[in-house]
């Protein structure tokens, strides 16, 4: 059966991809990913708001709660909760790249015009969207 699809510009062996996961935090998980068939690996979204938070440091913290309840203040995301800083978002799907002959799909989730175009940027130069069979990224 020819389950030929194409995804984003991506020509794929198949629809299955495992999406944004903890699957995609592991070289060796994403290495058998693609033994066990999946034809693309969608990485976890490098967020805007965690490099601003990064580079603002103890700023970001004072003044965004400055006008705000506490209960406002349970909606921003806890630091805890972002997976990997933006260099090392970007090592890790260096490393996907790398290690697996399948396409490796990047995300950002930006909050910014210039943020979405400067990470965006930043994580196709990084290998992002890469196929063998595509000069589309």
């Amino acid at each position: 059966m020819d389950l030929k699809t194409e995804y984003l510009g991506l020509k794929l062996d198949s629809p299955l991809m495992p999406g944004a996961s903890p699957l995609t935090d592991s070289l060796d998980v994403a290495r058998r990913l693609e033994d066990a068939g999946a034809s693309a690996i969608v990485m976890r979204s490098l967020f805007e708001e965690q490099i601003t938070r990064e580079m603002t440091g103890a700023i970001y913290s004072v003044e965004t709660h400055a006008e705000a309840s506490a209960e406002a203040a349970s909606y921003f995301p806890k630091a805890s909760e972002f997976s990997l800083g933006p260099d090392e978002y970007l090592d890790q799907l260096r490393g996907i790249v790398e290690a697996v002959d399948i396409p490796v799909i990047g995300s950002v989730n930006g909050i910014t015009a210039r943020g979405w175009l400067e990470y965006a940027k930043q994580i196709e130069e990084a290998g992002a969207g890469w196929s063998s069979t595509s000069t589309t990224s």
